[in-house]
C-alpha cells in the first residue's frame, strides 16, 4: 500500500478506523500528486470496496477502467466489479467481470472461487463445476484436493451421487489421512443417498470416532438407522445431533417423522417441529417443517392450523400470499 515514497505510513491501531484513515491518506495524496492518479486510484479502489456501497464502487471502478488505457490494473477492477455486481445479484455483469479477471490472471484463485460460489448460491451447480475445473492445472497443484471437495459438494447438491462420491474419494486419496471428519461425513452422505447403508454406517462411524462432537455424523447415523427401520437408535442419534446443534432443523424434522410414523405420537411430533421453528435462525430453512406441520394438522382435521402453516410454507419459498388474502377479502 505504501509503495509510493510520499504516502504516510498508517498505524494499525486503532483497528476500527484503520481503513478510514488509509482512505483519507490516499485521497490527500491524490490531491497533492495528480501525476500518480492512476496508481492512487487503484489503491483507493481496493480500500473502498470494504467501505462504500456497491453503486459508488462500481462507478469508481469504471472510471479507473476508462483511465487505464494500458490495462495495468485490469485484474483489480475486473475482480472488484465482479464482487460488486455479485452483491447486487446482477448475474450478467457478475459473470462477465469475473471471467475477465480470470482471463487476465488465470493463476489467481480468487475470481475462480468467487464465481463458482456465486453459481452455487444460484443453485447452478453445473456452471459451478465448470468453473472449479479452472483449478485443474499446474498453477493450483496445492488446491487439487479442495477442487475435488468443491466439485463433490456440487455433484451432491445436483443429486449426482456417484460423481460426488468419486470426487470425495479422490480428495481422500490426495489428503492422505483417514482422520478427516468432513470427508467421512460427505462420503457417508453419498452412500446413504445411494441406499448403501452398510457403507454409509462405516463412514459416519469413522467421522464420529474422529470427532465425537460431530453433529453431522450423528445425524447421518440417525438417517441410516431410520432408513433401516431402527427408530430407537435413529432417535438416539438425532437427539445427540440437536444437543450439539440446537438449531439443526433436519434432525428435529426427522425426529417428528420417526415419532409419528413409527409410534403414532402426533403430539410429540408436532412439539418437535415447533421446537425446530423456535430454534431456527431464519424462516427460509423452515420450508419442510412448515409443510409437514400443515400436512399433519390437515390429517388431524385441524384445518385452521393447517392453512396457517401452509401460508408460512408459501412465504418461506418466496410466494407473496398477501395478494391471495386480498382477493379472498374482496370475494
Amino acid at each position: 500500500m505504501n509503495s509510493l515514497p510520499y504516502l504516510k505510513p498508517i498505524a494499525q491501531q486503532p483497528a476500527e478506523t484503520y481503513m478510514d484513515r488509509t482512505i483519507a491518506n490516499l485521497r490527500n495524496a491524490l490531491l497533492e500528486h495528480p501525476e500518480d492518479e492512476l496508481h492512487l486510484r487503484q489503491q483507493l479502489l481496493i480500500c473502498l470496496q470494504v467501505k462504500e456501497n456497491e453503486d459508488e464502487i462500481i462507478r469508481f471502478a469504471l472510471e479507473l477502467m476508462e483511465m487505464d488505457v494500458d490495462k495495468i490494473y485490469a485484474f483489480d477492477y475486473f475482480l472488484i466489479l465482479g464482487r460488486m455486481y455479485a452483491r447486487k445479484n446482477d448475474s450478467i455483469n457478475t459473470i462477465e467481470y469475473y471471467q475477465k479477471a480470470i482471463a487476465v490472471d488465470p493463476t489467481c484463485c480468487e475470481p475462480i472461487l468467487e464465481l463458482a460460489d456465486f453459481y452455487e448460491n444460484q443453485f447452478n451447480y453445473d456452471a459451478a463445476i465448470a468453473v472449479y475445473d479452472y483449478l485443474n492445472n499446474e498453477h493450483f497443484d496445492g488446491m487439487k484436493e479442495d477442487m475435488y471437495r468443491f466439485k463433490g459438494y456440487c455433484y451432491y447438491n445436483n443429486k449426482e451421487y456417484e460423481k460426488a462420491l468419486a470426487c470425495f474419494q479422490t480428495a481422500f486419496k490426495l489428503y492422505g489421512d483417514d482422520k478427516d471428519e468432513h470427508l467421512h461425513n460427505n462420503i457417508g452422505a453419498c452412500y446413504a443417498s445411494m441406499n448403501d447403508f452398510t457403507a454409509a454406517f462405516s463412514h459416519f462411524g469413522k467421522a464420529l470416532e474422529t470427532n465425537p462432537q460431530s453433529y453431522k455424523a450423528h445425524y447421518g447415523l440417525g438417517l441410516c438407522y431410520q432408513e433401516t427401520d431402527d427408530g430407537y437408535r435413529a432417535m438416539h442419534h438425532y437427539l445427540e445431533a440437536i444437543k450439539l446443534k440446537p438449531d439443526y432443523m433436519d434432525a428435529y424434522n426427522n425426529i417428528a417423522v420417526v415419532t409419528i410414523n413409527q409410534e403414532g405420537d402426533y403430539k410429540t411430533g408436532i412439539e418437535m417441529l415447533k421446537k425446530a421453528i423456535d430454534n431456527s435462525p431464519d424462516t427460509q430453512s423452515m420450508t419442510i417443517v412448515y409443510l409437514n406441520l400443515s400436512r399433519i394438522y390437515h390429517k388431524l382435521c385441524e384445518f385452521t392450523l393447517s392453512d396457517y402453516y401452509k401460508t408460512e410454507y408459501m412465504k418461506s419459498v418466496g410466494f407473496d400470499v398477501s395478494c391471495e388474502d386480498d382477493e379472498d377479502e374482496e370475494d
